[in-house]
């Protein structure tokens, strides 16, 4: 009966892992894991190897890296995924990627740049100044990191998210194996990790475009012959896809800076670590709403299919850990004081509850990216920002920290109410659209 019962389980498994939309969903969310985890290994290598202060510049500046790359990237990950399905092999799939890098690459190196010369008058630990060595690298850094994203989703929108969860996994062990060289190298050692995930990244760019792109079967070729005109078609995609993003990631960017002038950097520390456990849930449902879209966008006849079908990976792949946090929850916050457990318990619960708002959102902006209704998805998704932080910033001083857990889920309940409201007038208007027999 054992043997049965693991029979029927390993069937299942196996059918799960011959559909798309669940495959490419897992390896999202695994290079997220996997990085995120030799991550922790790489920063704590380079605690035991570095001094404090070496540390906390280096820290603030590959977070500021990264944040930079964000929205430097244009959104041009979301106009692949829109673009690449309908486009022939060869010559038009070549230029439209090509063109997307080209213009990555371009936007990045200016706004690194941008950033190499602010940063020092913004960021409390780069008061001193950045050394040749570091503004050099910083504006490489952020154009690599921008164009491995791009690259990440022209895997995701041909379904083969395995080769993007290979390729920053890659990059990820090699950071971790430079990073003890930190000790013995003759440069600093703020330049010395600044170099590191610079050329990670860069080298990985590199294979990619050699290697992995013309892996995904389309007969790729760089090539910018054309370029001017297919940009002049993905300019209303760039638009769409962008504003999305930013409504939809401001927030996490800038609920610890509410936290911290509201509440004062003792109760940001309790915010932001209650933040990053919970986040073991946040990671999930965009996953598979970026494996969904890509599926509306190859297989539009069968996306109510796909979209019962996420929603069941949702609940799948997320109830487990939500449970987990929701009775083990104050105990995993103690790992890091008991002062943690007492001030982030009830916290947690709030953001555990507001992830059930965050899947459905997720995936509603999914179906409107798939159906090209970019306005609309860009409405809930600022709808949410303005709403999460002006409700945090009026509910932190009476509440604490719970506030900034509230303004949150207030946010992602009121995106989600837009999202569903366009999601049911686009539906209600291709039905009227259909003719009748």
């Amino acid at each position: 009966m054992h043997a049965s019962r693991f029979a029927r389980g390993w069937q299942r498994l196996r059918h799960l892992g011959g559909q798309s939309l669940f495959r490419n969903s897992l390896y999202i969310m695994g290079t997220t894991a996997a990085t995120s985890l030799l991550g922790f290994g790489f920063w704590l290598i380079a605690a035991r190897t570095l001094s404090a202060t070496e540390v906390g510049r280096s820290a603030a500046l590959i977070s500021a890296m990264l944040f930079v790359s964000v929205f430097t990237n244009l959104g041009l990950g979301q106009v692949f995924v829109s673009r690449l399905a309908s486009r022939a092999a060869g010559r038009d799939w070549s230029l439209t990627v090509s063109t997307g890098l080209a213009l990555a690459a371009a936007s990045s190196l200016v706004g690194g740049a941008i950033a190499a010369v602010l940063l020092p008058t913004l960021i409390p630990a780069l008061k001193g100044g950045l050394d040749p060595a570091a503004f050099l690298l910083l504006p490489l850094g952020v154009t690599g990191a921008a164009c491995s994203l791009v690259i990440d989703y022209a895997c995701i929108a041909e379904r083969h998210a395995k080769l993007a969860f290979i390729r920053n996994t890659a990059a990820a062990l090699l950071r971790l194996a430079l990073i003890p060289l930190a000790s013995v190298v003759p440069i600093d050692g703020t330049a010395w990790i600044l170099a590191i995930w610079a050329a990670s990244f860069l080298l990985i760019d590199a294979l990619a475009v050699f290697r992995e792109l013309p892996s995904l079967g389309h007969d790729f070729r760089l090539t910018l012959a054309g370029w001017r005109e297919e940009l002049a078609r993905m300019r209303g995609l760039i638009a769409g896809h962008q504003s999305i993003n930013l409504g939809a990631q401001a927030s996490t960017y800038l609920l610890p800076v509410l936290v911290s002038a509201r509440l004062g950097p003792e109760q940001n520390a309790y915010f932001y670590t209650t933040f990053m456990v919970a986040s073991a849930l946040f990671f999930i449902a965009p996953a598979i709403g970026n494996a969904l879209f890509a599926e509306g966008a190859h297989e539009p006849e069968q996306f109510g299919s796909a979209v019962r079908r996420a929603v069941r990976y949702v609940l799948m792949l997320a109830g487990p850990p939500a449970l987990v946090l929701l009775t083990a929850g104050p105990l995993i916050l103690g790992f890091f004081g008991p002062a943690y457990a007492d001030e982030g318990a009830a916290l947690l619960q709030i953001l555990v509850a507001a992830a059930v708002f965050d899947a459905a959102l997720q995936l509603s902006l999914a179906v409107l990216r798939a159906k090209h209704c970019l306005q609309e998805a860009a409405i809930a998704t600022w709808a949410m920002l303005v709403v999460a932080i002006a409700s945090t910033w009026f509910m932190l001083p009476p509440l604490g920290v719970e506030g900034a857990g509230i303004g949150w889920s207030l946010g992602k309940l009121t995106g989600l109410c837009f999202a569903l409201f366009f999601t049911m007038r686009a539906a209600a208007s291709l039905r009227r659209s259909i003719p009748q027999s």
